[in-house]
Parts: structure tokens; C-alpha cells; sequence
């Protein structure tokens, strides 16, 4: 088990925040079947810093839903650190990737990372992304439901190897998707948060087993893209992330070594196309279940304007954040809200309920585009990609993708309900559309 759950405190209701009294398997089981409505009426109940008691903490989670807390979490960085608090994922993604390392290490991997992910190195990606699109619709115009969760993942995947690998070559390509397909399946990442005795590898019909066969497979492809890569005698003249990265150099003249790309690497594919597939996905069933708003889109996308498609997105984000919180770790004895919070305790910025706040939002769960154009929101209060230090350095690339999608394919087909609107489910970190966010698209004559 990670040091940091290691050293987290056991549970004492004198050295937390309130807590429901329910057991800790059902608490569980409740965060997992409504992951939006359970800790709402905890919100109701015990004000905006909560815990919940659930697996895999021995002690208690920590909740912060609020604006306040939320900006506490996300920046009082003496008081509450990233990098430990991530050691659920690390089996995941390594515990070198950018998500795990603690400060002030985490500062000095960000700047080595941040460059490729920046500017004109992302504006120039805007042609190709629009090329996988169009290959891909085919895959959705066919009449009928289809489910845009899997369509959207297979064309993130595509646009996340071409820039972090460079990939074209379509046997790599499909090399890969299936084995990140296989490694980030439902049953596969649950893994991370059964009791530490069953995540073992116990044997090939394991649970642990499966996990890091998959995770070696994902693992050995990317060592041997590096490898290639070192070898290639066109490294100097190609953009995409891995080449960049084998001749970035720190402030000291150090590079990055085989380990710790590996582990980058693995983060940045795992974080960079699963989450941005999710936020599509829930944007287009959206739209679909909000004939006006989508009308209104539409009109405006065909004036030339990209106005109300950012506005669009941030409401997609409000309502159904792709990433279900960010997680710190207490640096020592300190409260939030008021309420006590131990060293070492877990704590969480939680998304969606921050932003289901009535107080911040009039309406809360009223899809509602228009309240983010021309007005001033508190800070905060609106946080799917993150915040502080740790925002998320694939942000741009995710702005890019998600908005050249809904342009892309709005300009030539409706998306209509096909069922009715999907609950949301918690895999991992992602909160995801239940039955994938079923849509029919009407094509536009």
C-alpha cells in the first residue's frame, strides 16, 4: 500500500468534519450509484466541508463543495499538497507521472511538460483533429441511437497518440487502442479501490492479475515507442510530445530518463483522452435532451461565431464535469470550513457539487448556457479542469478537441434524444454517462 494511505489518520468524529453514521460499505456503495445526488444531500445536511467515510480510506475523505473550500483545496498549497494524495492512481499511471510527483518536484516536471502543450504547438493540431473527425462520422450518421461515449473515445485516442506518440501507422495505432481500451475498462481500474489484499496479482483470473497484465501491456508499447524514438534520425524535425520531451532539458541541463518517461507518458495518454471523450459525450447528449439550446448553437456556429460554443461547454462542464475531484493530501493539523481535518488526512475538491451550488448557480441542475456569457463568476465556483498548480496541463488540447468536435459535427448533423437522459456513473475519477450518452443525429439538409 502507498505511504499515504499508510499515514493517513483512522477515523475519530472529533478529528474530522461531520460524517454520516451509515457503514462504511455503504457509504461506499451509495457514492458509487449516485455520485452526484449522495454527496449533495450530504452537502444539504452538513453544510459545504463534509467527510465521507468509503473505500479505499481508512480514515475519511474529506470534502470540500463550495467556492471557498474549493479555492482553499485547489491553492493553500502549504496546507494542503498534491502528489500523495494522487497515490491511488499512481499503480495506474507511475508514480513518476506529472499526476503523483509532490511538490516542489511537481513544479520542475510541469515546466519540462508544459511546452508542447502550449500555443501555436497547439493551434497547429486543429486540421488533423478536424481530418479524425470527419473520418469518424460515418461511424455516428447512421439513423439510429448510437452510444458517443465509445465513438468519441476511439477519436481522442487517435488525436492523444498522433501528439504525444507521433503514431500514424495504423497496425501501432491499433496496437495501442486496444490495449488502453483493455487497461482503463470499467473492471479493470476498479481494481484501485478494493482493499489492498485483492489489488495483488494473485494469479491470472485475479483481479490484480488482469490489472497489471494490462497495465503491462500499455507499458511495454510505450517503451518500445521510446526506444524507437531515440533511434529515429528525423527526431529534430517532429512536433509531436515525445520528441520534444527526449531533448527537453531542465534548468541544471538534465533530461528525462527512460523511467520517468515511461511514466509521463503513461499519464499524460491515460489523463489526456479518457476525460476529454467523457466531456463530448455529455455535451452532445446534452444538447440532444435541450432542443433550444442546441438550436440556439447551431444558429450561432453557422453566423461564424464560437460564442455560445464555449458558453456551451462550460455549462456541459458545470453540470457533468468530466473529472470528479481533485485530491490533496492535509500537510499538518489544519481545518477547512471550520471544521477540523487532521495531518495527512485525504482531501477533495468535489466538482460536482461545487458546481450544483444553488447560491453560486440560480437553477443549479437547469441546463442554461446563456448564464455564462457576459457575466462574472465568483472564483472558483467553476472548476472542471482544476485548479492552481495542478490545473490540468492538457487543457488547451481538450479545449481544442472538444470545440472543433461540436463545430465539426454540428455543421452537418442535429443530435436528437434517443432514450431518455442518462444518469451519471463514477469509473475511476470519471464521472461518465451510464449507457454511454445514446444520441440519434439528424442530418441536415
Amino acid at each position: 500500500m502507498s505511504d499515504a494511505f499508510t499515514r493517513e489518520p483512522r477515523w475519530d468524529p472529533r478529528l474530522f468534519p461531520p460524517a454520516a453514521r451509515a457503514p462504511r460499505a455503504v457509504q461506499t456503495v451509495r457514492m458509487l450509484r449516485d455520485p452526484q445526488g449522495y454527496p449533495r444531500a450530504l452537502r444539504r445536511r452538513f453544510g459545504p466541508v463534509f467527510s465521507l467515510r468509503a473505500y479505499p480510506y481508512r480514515g475519511a475523505l474529506v470534502c470540500a463543495a463550495d467556492a471557498a473550500a474549493n479555492r482553499a483545496v485547489l491553492t493553500d498549497h502549504e496546507r494542503f499538497t498534491g502528489g500523495d494524495a494522487a497515490a491511488l492512481l499512481a499503480p495506474a499511471v507511475g508514480a513518476g507521472s506529472l499526476i503523483c510527483t509532490p511538490p516542489p518536484v511537481h513544479l520542475d516536471h510541469r515546466k519540462l511538460l508544459l511546452p508542447p502543450f502550449h500555443g501555436a504547438r497547439i493551434t497547429r493540431w486543429t486540421g488533423r483533429v478536424r481530418d479524425l473527425v470527419h473520418t469518424g462520422l460515418p461511424g455516428l450518421l447512421t439513423g439510429d441511437g448510437v452510444a458517443v461515449r465509445p465513438w468519441a473515445q476511439r477519436l481522442t485516442l487517435d488525436v492523444i497518440l498522433r501528439v504525444v506518440f507521433g503514431l500514424t501507422d495504423p497496425a501501432r495505432v491499433a496496437a495501442f487502442r486496444h490495449a488502453l481500451n483493455a487497461f482503463v475498462g470499467t473492471a479493470n481500474l476498479a481494481v484501485l479501490f478494493l482493499p489492498e489484499p485483492l489489488r495483488r496479482d494473485l494469479g491470472p483470473l485475479s483481479p490484480g492479475g488482469r490489472f497489471h497484465r494490462r497495465r503491462a501491456a500499455v507499458r511495454d508499447l510505450t517503451r518500445a515507442e521510446i526506444a524507437a524514438r531515440r533511434a529515429a534520425p528525423d527526431r529534430a524535425d517532429r512536433d509531436d510530445v515525445l520528441s520534444l520531451l527526449l531533448d527537453a532539458r531542465d534548468e541544471h541541463g538534465a533530461g528525462l530518463d527512460d523511467a520517468r518517461l515511461l511514466d509521463e507518458l503513461t499519464g499524460l495518454v491515460l489523463a489526456g483522452y479518457e476525460t476529454t471523450a467523457t466531456t463530448i459525450a455529455w455535451t452532445l447528449h446534452l444538447l440532444a435532451h435541450h432542443p433550444a439550446a442546441r438550436d440556439d448553437l447551431i444558429d450561432d456556429l453557422d453566423a461564424g461565431s464560437d460564442r455560445l460554443l464555449k458558453a456551451v461547454v462550460k455549462e456541459s462542464g458545470r453540470l457533468r464535469p468530466a473529472v470528479y475531484n481533485a485530491m490533496r493530501t492535509a500537510a499538518q493539523d489544519t481545518e477547512l470550513g471550520g471544521h477540523p481535518v487532521p495531518r495527512h488526512a485525504f482531501v477533495a475538491a468535489l466538482f460536482p457539487v461545487t458546481q450544483l451550488d444553488p447560491e453560486l448557480w440560480p437553477a443549479p441542475d437547469a441546463f442554461r448556457p446563456g448564464r455564462h456569457l457576459d457575466t462574472d463568476q465568483m472564483p472558483y465556483a467553476l472548476t472542471p479542469f482544476g485548479g492552481g498548480v495542478r490545473r490540468c496541463i492538457g487543457v488547451s488540447l481538450a479545449q481544442l478537441e472538444i470545440e472543433t468536435v461540436l463545430r465539426e459535427l454540428l455543421a452537418v448533423a442535429v443530435p436528437e434524444p434517443a432514450g431518455a437522459l442518462e444518469p451519471a456513473r463514477l469509473v475511476s475519477v470519471t464521472l461518465i454517462p451510464a449507457r454511454g450518452g445514446r444520441i440519434r443525429l439528424r442530418e441536415r439538409r
